[in-house]
């Protein structure tokens, strides 16, 4: 099996302990880096799926040079056999919400975090509340969630994915669509993955920060932040958003 491990980049430099988290990968599979250059993201992004369908690689793993993650974490997306699926994404600011979004029934546009659930599953699993990233030993049962969209910043995804999405959008697999309120790219590429066939999944035994400084966001953040329980966006059904709410003047 061969894996193409992608790091979209910017002017900046990446830290030591994301530099770390791309040398102790722990896959003992053949592994080639790739390394797109600053520009547009419709442009830059594109070309690198472009370059990589044109290999016979059979994963794209796409790692952001702000996230860390910790070696084990390419294995265990692998283990699930889903053809797209994420570790869970720390944001870096406050409040550190992890990536998981499901859109809510008759909200229309509107999507929402799945915040409550994906909580209480860390009071359940106490053990691996913890500062920066994390990979659970063995995955719980109840890990693996499907999510309408999630950040790409640590994401597996399988050759076929990339391919099927071309009869939908051709080659513009990435682009940053103005018109799509929240989320921006990440949510216009797992709208067309899902709508091509492959639903985008997020194991929650697997989690990866967004580095502030030297130091890595992760579940502890997220369970530090203690207003939670007075937010409306709870990721159930027919429940507001943030989003939704500031629109309507809520927040």
């Amino acid at each position: 099996m061969h894996i193409t491990h992608w790091v979209p980049t910017s002017d900046r430099l990446p830290s030591w302990p994301v530099i770390d988290s791309w040398r102790n990968t722990d896959w003992p599979g053949e592994v080639t880096a790739v390394r797109s250059i600053p520009g547009d993201v419709k442009v830059i992004w594109n070309d690198v799926v472009r370059d990589f369908l044109n290999t016979d690689s059979d994963y794209l793993w796409s790692t952001h040079e702000d996230i860390q993650y910790l070696p084990g974490t390419l294995k265990r997306l692998l283990s699930w056999d889903k053809t797209l699926v994420s570790a869970l994404v720390f944001m870096r600011h406050s409040p550190v919400i992890p990536h998981v979004w499901s859109q809510y029934e008759g909200q229309g546009e509107y999507y929402a975090y799945r915040i409550k659930d994906t909580r209480e599953w860390f009071y359940k699993h106490q053990t691996y509340i913890t500062f920066g990233p994390y990979v659970m030993e063995e995955a719980p049962d109840d890990s693996l969630v499907q999510v309408n969209f999630t950040s790409t910043a640590c994401t597996l995804m399988h050759r076929s994915v990339l391919e099927d999405m071309v009869e939908f959008i051709g080659e513009d697999w990435f682009l940053l669509d103005h018109e799509v309120r929240g989320g921006g790219e990440d949510r216009r590429f797992h709208e067309i993955a899902k709508a091509a066939g492959h639903p985008g999944y997020v194991d929650r035994s697997v989690g990866a920060g967004h580095m502030i400084g030297d130091i890595a966001t992760g579940s502890a953040d997220f369970i530090a932040w203690d207003s939670v329980s007075t937010w409306a966006d709870t990721g159930e059904p027919h429940s507001q958003s943030l989003e939704a709410a500031r629109a309507g003047g809520g927040l």
